[in-house]
């Protein structure tokens, strides 16, 4: 019974890793088409971040993850499957890297009106060289979203799920030099519509 309860759990495991390989070649198809067209629905930030952590901490319970979500954030106005997949992927990227070490996630709103979530974590860092190359498609680095377990889709398809969007992810240091923070920023959303029991400010 044991041997059987250890077999099954390998075939789930290694399922779930080639339908995830899966999904990240046909996004990544579609985002190399300009088949990405994002129908957009409104959805809170807190809620989004609160969707990525619960996916990671199934995927990872042994992730040592916490949220900071900066109040009075306006709704954003994208599609929440697409950037939730794109925040998951920075956080699986963070926890291959980073392993145990703390990864955190920081939400706040930008100087122009648009959001911005950070992800940062204490790992190893990324090379000022390879910041940008990170985001090419089969990128092969040592570890983490790079490593020889791994697509190297990963970052590629979150840049592209988000410049559909109007956003961007970039690669970036922390401050005091440790660990590496990859910084989603998104445009302001257009004025949300006013349902009809809601009064004009």
């Amino acid at each position: 019974d044991a041997d059987r309860e250890t077999l099954l759990d390998i075939v789930r495991c290694e399922g779930e890793r080639l339908d995830g390989y899966i999904r990240n070649l046909l996004d990544m198809t579609r985002i190399a088409h300009g088949q990405l067209v994002p129908e957009r629905d409104w959805i809170g930030t807190d809620e989004l971040v609160g969707a990525a952590l619960a996916r990671m901490r199934r995927a990872h319970p042994e992730a040592r993850i916490t949220a900071s979500i900066a109040p009075g954030l306006a709704p954003l106005h994208v599609q929440p499957a697409l950037i939730e997949q794109a925040l998951y992927n920075l956080l699986d990227n963070a926890v291959k890297f980073a392993g145990r070490s703390p990864i955190s996630v920081e939400a706040q709103r930008t100087d122009e009106g648009g959001t911005r979530i950070d992800v940062r974590d204490r790992g190893p860092g990324i090379a000022t060289a390879e910041r940008e190359r990170v985001f090419d498609m089969f990128r092969s680095m040592a570890q983490g979203d790079r490593g020889r377990r791994s697509t190297g889709l990963g970052l590629a398809i979150a840049r592209g799920m988000l410049r559909a969007h109007g956003g961007d992810v970039v690669a970036l240091s922390n401050p005091d030099g440790i660990g590496a923070c990859l910084r989603i920023t998104l445009p302001p959303a257009p004025a949300q519509p006013i349902g009809p029991d809601e009064d004009a400010p």
